[in-house]
């Protein structure tokens, strides 16, 4: 039941910006009268704050109840998007998504979540960490195309107020009702067992304080999955936000199309959830972290070869969805082994800071297109860290299932 849960809330949460940005891109252009380099800046700026601020939300997530971060961080949120109403100029735009969306998203995206799973699964963490951020890949096949439909018949403002309804009358009450913490809590054990399983933590002294991330820090293992991932992370958003630009200003697409596309990689990021949380839970991570990099370099490769070919579009999204849908479990699951699930979400928290870089993929690539007038270059650029990827995933040692801290 709390996978599901975690499915519906990813669904919703993702929707909202994630799966609808890169369709409200050119309308805000229009609106605004600003180019791809300034809406691109205020995507990452956004991007950029809440990786920042996730070290901070790792630590309250595992000091404080997961269903009060949520309920407030979605009361949040509903609050920016109505505001939107009210938004008339670029900088008002500006300042009401950095406040909103990036403090809204982290108190309800996937690092309140990847908690839950953490909390509630030992021995099948990884296919339920697949399931749960599945959510974020069904959205990606359903709402380009609703988001499209939403922004041509009421406008981008008005959907966000469409977007704020759901939060308040839909979001708020599932996480009250169907939240809790820990197995504990309900008199349970983790994965659903009548009697603590073998993979239990062992009793112990916990790291508390600042002593907790100096051990995260000094960690090697650490180290390999934030450079590991650093190359990698953020294209994918680049690209959600991007590519309906691209098909519709330098192809012969329209928007549907466009979202057909994300849609497609939306669907095929379902499909890397569950084939990389599965791989993480019986092959070797080494592995499965290079299948996802493979994924992603041939999506770019054949981007570059796209010319007005529609299926060919098609099949670079679908490389590129599936790529994606694998990371948020892989690296997930790869913490979890390193730190086990008391320090999980501090860690996490703490990854994701380092990564905030990456967040800069969406400004680089909207830079590069209005710098050259084409996106090709970007794609280039983005095959070369893809490659270094590959190169770095081959060399350092990532934790294997037999390695995980209990």
């Amino acid at each position: 039941m709390l996978t599901g849960y975690s499915f519906v809330i990813l669904f919703l949460a993702s929707s909202f910006f994630l799966h609808s940005r890169g369709i409200f891109f050119p309308y805000w252009m229009e609106d605004f009268n600003v180019a791809r380099t300034e809406i691109s800046l205020a995507i990452t700026l956004t991007l950029f704050t809440g990786a920042c601020l996730a070290p901070f939300m790792g630590w309250l997530i595992d000091r404080f109840p997961v269903r009060a971060i949520t309920s407030i961080g979605s009361v949040w949120l509903a609050t920016g998007y109505l505001l939107y109403q009210f938004v008339d100029g670029y900088y008002a735009f500006l300042a009401t998504l950095l406040c909103f969306q990036s403090v809204g998203w982290v108190c309800v995206g996937p690092l309140t979540h990847t908690k839950l799973m953490v909390n509630w699964f030992e021995r099948n963490r990884g296919m339920a960490l697949g399931v749960a951020i599945m959510g974020i890949s069904v959205a990606g096949v359903v709402m380009p195309t609703v988001a499209t439909f939403f922004v041509e018949s009421f406008g981008w403002q008005s959907t966000y107020s469409i977007y704020a309804g759901i939060l308040l009358v839909v979001f708020v009450p599932m996480v009250l009702v169907m939240v809790r913490q820990a197995p504990a809590d309900v008199g349970q054990f983790p994965d659903g067992d009548d009697a603590p399983s073998g993979l239990a933590p062992a009793p112990g002294k916990a790291t508390q304080g600042l002593a907790v991330y100096r051990e995260f820090l000094g960690s090697k293992p650490f180290w390999s999955v934030v450079i590991t991932f650093t190359l990698m992370n953020g294209v994918y958003s680049a690209m959600i936000t991007h590519l309906p630009s691209y098909l519709t200003t330098e192809r012969t697409f329209d928007m549907y199309d466009a979202s057909t596309a994300l849609g497609v990689a939306g669907f095929f990021a379902i499909t890397g959830k569950i084939v990389f949380g599965w791989m993480m839970d019986h092959m070797r991570a080494k592995t499965t972290v290079l299948f996802g990099v493979a994924s992603y370099f041939c999506s770019t490769l054949v981007f570059m070869l796209t010319s007005d070919s529609y299926v060919l579009v098609l099949v670079a999204a679908g490389l590129f969805g599936l790529g994606f849908g694998g990371m948020v479990p892989v690296r997930s699951v790869l913490l979890s082994r390193i730190f086990g699930a008391a320090k999980f979400s501090r860690v996490n928290g703490l990854f994701s800071f380092f990564l905030a870089p990456a967040t800069f993929w969406v400004l680089a690539t909207g830079w590069i297109a209005d710098t050259f007038d084409t996106y090709t270059v970007a794609f280039n650029v983005w095959a070369c860290c893809f490659a270094g990827a590959g190169i770095v995933s081959a060399l350092v040692k990532l934790p294997d299932r037999e390695d995980a801290v209990r």
